[in-house]
């Protein structure tokens, strides 16, 4: 058991892998509702029967045949100062490995196919949700901690949906220098790999700065930006990447606290050791201009790319 506390508690406690999300599903029929009901459970034996209504409720989540399975191991306890209530619900797949044993003066080495929750790999998940102090009559001060080994700080949407959102009810919490980050970085992506004329990528690219940087309005949303600099003929495609990439449709506030760096600066780079970089501001205003030229004499040669400064040399750096 000790064993089994300190593996939740170092996934729990794992910042980049464990998020905090809220609950959008609550009450009868949830995840949220069998955890109420399993916290006020009196014997360990009312417990077991309840708990076996989890498993099923993954199970119909799992609506894909490519989602590996494994073992569910439901769990609850209290936590914190207060000893908080809690119930929690591990998915755990299953992995094949060795394990080393002591006969008599021999070693033996045996191969198993049915271990989980090792450390090294950490392939599991874990739904873990703390019921309030003062119990409500729907899912207000109960917190929600999802805990995805998929998860990485740049890319919460790695989290598997089916576990997150359609067996635990939850969603993600609204962040609004992290939306704007991914906005910035999803255009990107669309601009880079989706669209193949040049022009019409930098022009995409350049409204893309200013739309996220000097905008003066306090929210935006991807139709808004598809409205307003998205080509027509490329409008829908851009649409459903978005879509596609689960970015949500409501506004979001703008919050650039994320992308300082990067929105100082735009940087170029041509063949293996030349680098240019300028301002988003300089390059909207026309005080620097990028133009390709097409080979010479309709030759099959490299394009030619001219740079035009209209501001007078100061210094080399």
């Amino acid at each position: 058991m000790t064993a089994f506390r300190l593996r939740v508690t170092d996934a729990l406690s794992a910042k980049s892998k464990a998020i905090e999300m809220r609950i959008v599903r609550a009450g009868a029929g949830s995840f949220h509702g069998d955890a109420e009901t399993l916290v006020a459970c009196a014997t360990p034996e009312d417990f077991l029967a309840e708990s076996k209504r989890i498993p099923t409720r993954l199970s119909e989540a799992q609506t894909s045949q490519q989602i590996p399975g494994g073992i569910v191991i439901v769990f609850r306890g209290v936590t914190g100062n207060q000893n908080l209530p809690f119930v929690g619900a591990i998915k755990a797949e299953v992995q094949a490995g060795f394990r080393r044993r002591r006969d008599g003066a021999a070693i033996i080495t045996e191969f198993v196919n049915d271990l989980f929750l090792t450390q090294a790999t950490r392939l599991y998940k874990i739904g873990f949700m703390v019921a309030p102090a003062v119990r409500q009559a729907d899912a207000s001060g109960w917190r929600a901690i999802v805990f995805d080994h998929k998860i990485v700080p740049s890319n919460r949407e790695a989290a598997a949906i089916y576990f997150y959102e359609s067996f635990l009810g939850c969603g993600f919490m609204e962040d609004s220098a992290y939306e704007t980050a991914r906005f910035f970085n999803l255009t990107q992506d669309f601009a880079k790999s989706r669209i193949t004329d040049r022009a019409t990528r930098h022009a995409v690219q350049d409204s893309l700065y200013t739309y996220v940087k000097n905008d003066q309005a306090p929210t935006f949303t991807v139709e808004e930006f598809a409205d307003r600099h998205v080509p027509l003929e490329i409008r829908d495609n851009y649409r459903g990447f978005m879509v596609s990439k689960q970015f949500p449709e409501r506004a979001i506030r703008r919050d650039t606290a994320e992308l300082t760096t990067r929105l100082r600066r735009r940087k170029f780079k041509y063949g293996t050791d030349i680098e240019f970089s300028a301002s988003p501001e300089a390059i909207a205003d026309g005080r620097v201009t990028i133009d390709t030229l097409p080979p010479e004499d309709g030759s099959a040669g490299a394009e030619k790319t001219v740079i035009t400064i209209s501001e007078p040399f100061v210094r080399e750096t």
